[in-house]
């Protein structure tokens, strides 16, 4: 199995104009690069995650593009994605997240790959598309969770059974479409405020693994 690192720097600077943005980031994600760039199982690499307008200003684009750009002097070998989600400026996998509820919905967002080659995306009006390989790299994060103030997206299940079903129905619009190389379901594990986990904060499963690895090991569309 490879992974694709994810710096998920903070946000900050990528709003202003000043050289600081880049040099907040830089050395730091340059010697990461430099330390893991030989470990087999990394595939990518995404230094920044969700990086957003602030107060009616524009993200530093220039930032991303920089990052990129040294990222992929460093290694030429693997692809980069410049921000996880939004507002992509240079990258190489054009990567979404997308926590709508309903599989039917989820699936029509992404039905256009196949057969008109657009892509569903909350953020057009910042980012444009240009055939990218694609990617959803957070969908479901399904609450469930026994504490009243756990959260997740969306409105939560009743039943043990609408969560898998909903679930396996998210999964497969994915998994079924010929031009979605990669999902990453959102998420693993609770955490502090999200309570959308597969297991419990202390890592107990939520329901059978064995449900989700059936469902998630199946042949892609793409493979064939």
């Amino acid at each position: 199995l490879g992974y694709i690192v994810w710096g998920e720097f903070p946000n900050w600077g990528l709003d202003s104009s000043y050289a600081d943005s880049v040099y907040g980031i830089l050395p730091e994600w340059t010697e990461e690069i430099r330390r893991d760039f030989n470990h087999p199982a990394i595939v990518g690499w995404c230094p920044y995650n969700e990086t957003w307008d602030t107060d009616g200003r524009k993200q530093f684009d220039d930032a991303l593009d920089i990052v990129y750009r040294a990222t992929k002097a460093l290694d030429p070998t693997r692809p980069c994605i410049d921000t996880s989600g939004n507002y992509h400026v240079a990258t190489d996998i054009f990567c979404v997240h997308d926590y709508e509820q309903n599989p039917e919905i989820f699936k029509e967002h992404y039905d256009k790959l196949m057969t008109e080659g657009t892509l569903f995306d909350n953020h057009a009006h910042r980012q444009t598309y240009k055939g990218e390989a694609t990617f959803v790299s957070e969908y479901g994060g399904i609450q469930w969770s026994q504490d009243e103030n756990g959260w997740g997206y969306g409105t939560g299940p009743k039943t043990e059974e609408e969560f898998l079903t909903r679930f396996k129905g998210l999964t497969d619009a994915l998994l079924d479409n010929s031009e979605m190389f990669g999902l990453c379901y959102t998420q693993l594990t609770d955490v502090e405020q999200e309570q959308n986990g597969l297991y419990t904060y202390q890592r107990k499963p939520k329901f059978d693994p064995a449900f989700f690895h059936g469902v998630l090991s199946r042949k892609a569309a793409i493979e064939d």
